[in-house]
């Protein structure tokens, strides 16, 4: 019952922070890619476009755009073609900022629940490659692999995982040639003041010692060797 409720206020803070951003102006223009967008009431607006992204469509889209105004009680429904617009007004930064708001609200709410190591908490770091859809623009800025054959368009995902609570603290997406080496040294003032982050030896270089130890505030870590 406890997790119940936990979970019920961390939702009700993932929506107030979409109501907040309709409110605010200023707010929401850092969400959206220009300020003409998402002033008209679509059917499609930007609370239920980020409801519907959130929810990890698996489903064709025509079906999960169906299914999801079922959902919200409305005797309508937008096309692939609205939804794809749509979502191109939205800027990804909303998701890494609403991220954010989860990961604080469960810290909030669920501080004498949350599990920790020595009072720590444990930060697993690492890489991996995503397959993206082969379209000549996101093949120009992502890249990939090709063979005699075909070619691949494939990203960098790189993440920091509360391994004890089960929660992404920090994900980004990169080209695929990104090295995973940069993009951790590149975040690791993201990593939070109360963990210890921790690393494979790929990450094994001083150059990762170093930055840990020179931050404004020190990270600890411990990486594999």
């Amino acid at each position: 019952m406890a997790d119940v409720k936990i979970a019920l206020k961390i939702i009700s803070d993932l929506k107030n922070f979409i109501s907040i951003c309709l409110t605010d102006p200023l707010l929401l223009n850092l969400f959206r890619n220009s300020k003409t967008h998402f002033t008209r009431d679509r059917k499609l607006n930007f609370e239920r476009l980020v409801l519907l992204i959130a929810k990890m469509c698996k489903r064709t889209l025509s079906v999960e755009l169906e299914g999801f105004f079922g959902e919200l009680g409305k005797k309508i429904s937008c096309s692939v073609s609205a939804f794809s617009q749509q979502r191109s007004k939205l800027s990804p930064l909303f998701f890494l900022v609403w991220n954010r708001v989860l990961c604080e609200s469960f810290l909030r709410h669920a501080s004498g629940d949350t599990r920790r190591w020595m009072g720590y908490r444990l930060i697993a770091v690492d890489g991996s490659n995503l397959a993206l859809v082969n379209t000549p623009s996101l093949q120009a800025h992502f890249g990939g692999q090709s063979n005699q054959n075909s070619s691949f368009v494939q990203a960098k995902t790189f993440y920091h995982y509360d391994v004890l609570n089960d929660l992404v603290t920090h994900a980004c997406i990169a080209p695929y040639r990104t090295s995973e080496l940069t993009l951790a040294s590149h975040w690791i003032e993201e990593l939070p003041l109360d963990s210890i982050a921790i690393y494979d030896r790929y990450y094994s270089t001083f150059k990762m010692f170093a930055l840990h130890s020179w931050q404004e505030s020190e990270r600890k870590f411990v990486i594999r060797a």
